[in-house]
This record gives structure tokens, sequence and C-alpha cells, in this order.
């Protein structure tokens, strides 16, 4: 079996080379007697190939295939610069995992339907950019704080009073008595200080404000730090 290989690894000097690749379709047009399917992964995309000549079981299974099903595709590496990578596969393989018939996002879906769906929109490589910058920016300051000498505590998120306003506290029954989502990590980390000098956290913050600006989000990650 040929090892697979993400989409964004695919380059011109593979020309010629047999890939084999798995991931979603993104997206798929049939142009006179031709299949194209874009084939997105976690890297990237890549545009694929069907025609009866290389393949005419594979190109019968690529005009079945809907938007967002999960499949395995193999074929062979062609540069095109018409292509949306420059590079391409003609392919004559594809395996269907799952086959989805009926995908709801379309690319005129308003922000209110997104949200609905938001465990749909979760596909979009533009989303998949969005996570991966934060998790970049996470890592990078993970190891910055490290090598500064600062420590990680884990506060908790079920608190018993207020750190700011208490007017934008979220409240909730803990058994027999009341609690509240924290605001900020500020009073933990001031009390972790005395052993540890240096410390950071990160943690959900919820503020009880009905708002939708950027500058009052009811739900955020808080990074903080408190020093000695």
């Amino acid at each position: 079996m040929i090892e697979k290989v993400y989409c964004a690894d695919v380059k011109p000097k593979m020309e010629g080379e047999r890939v084999r690749l798995a991931g979603w379709v993104y997206r798929k047009r049939e142009v006179g007697k031709k299949v194209f399917i874009v084939l997105r992964d976690s890297s990237g995309i890549i545009q694929t190939v069907f025609t009866k000549e290389l393949s005419e079981e594979a190109y019968t299974k690529a005009k079945q295939v809907g938007i967002e099903s999960s499949v395995i595709i193999e074929g062979t590496v062609k540069v095109d610069s018409r292509a949306p990578t420059g590079v391409e596969v003609q392919a004559d393989k594809i395996e269907i995992i799952q086959n989805v018939e009926f995908f709801p996002i379309t690319k005129d879906a308003s922000d209110e339907f997104l949200l609905d769906v938001r465990h749909l929109h979760l596909h979009s490589p533009k989303v998949a950019d969005v996570m991966k910058v934060k998790g970049a920016l996470m890592q990078a300051a993970r190891e910055w704080l490290l090598q500064d000498g600062w420590y990680e505590v884990f506060p908790p998120i079920l608190v018993t009073g207020a750190v700011e306003g208490g007017s934008t506290l979220f409240k909730l029954k803990y058994f027999d008595r009341e609690a509240y989502l924290s605001q900020s990590a500020q009073l933990y980390l001031e009390a972790a200080i005395f052993g540890l000098e240096k410390v950071w956290s990160l943690t959900p913050s919820f503020r009880a404000e009905k708002s939708r600006t950027r500058r009052h989000l009811t739900e955020y990650w808080h990074l903080e730090l408190e020093a000695a």
C-alpha cells in the first residue's frame, strides 16, 4: 500500500509519482467527460481529476460523491498551472469512506446560520486557519514563558465570588449553594506568587454581558500573568 501524503506536501517536483491522499471533498465540478474534485485535509487542498480513460470505475464513483464526503484517492501527480496549487492528481482510484448527500453550508450563508451549524462550519479552511494561528500563538507564548522561568498554574473555573464587577457574573447552582463562572484567575495567581514567584494561566473567562462586539464577549480565553 502506498503511504498517505498530505495535500500540501504534493509539489511540482513530484510530477509522475503515484500518491495516496485522504480527506474530504471540498469542491466538485463536472466539465465535459471529466470530474474535478478538490480534496481538503488539515494541511490544505489539492485538485484531483477523474476520467473514464484512466478508470471508468473511479470516474463513476467520483460522480456520486457529495461535498464533504470522506474519501481516499490514489493517482499520479501532474503539474498544471490551472490547478489551485499549480499541481493536480490524475486519479484512477477512489474509496468512499462516507458519502454526504447534502451539505447545508453555501458561500452566501448568513452569520446566524453559521453559528447554528458551528460544528459543520469548523470544516472551513478559513476557520481551520484561525485555529492554527491561535495554536501557534499559544505555543509561542508557552515557549517564551517557560524559557523566562514562569510557572503555569491551573486555577478553577467554578468560583464563589467576583473578581471584578458582580453585575457581570454568571450565577449557577452548586449543590446546596451558589457559585459563579470565573471572570479572571487574578486572585488565584496573586496567591500562587508567594510559592512560585512568577506564574501564569490560560483559562476560559466569562462575563454576563449581552453583546456581540469584540470588546464584550460572554466567553473568551484569558492569558494572565502575575509576579512577586
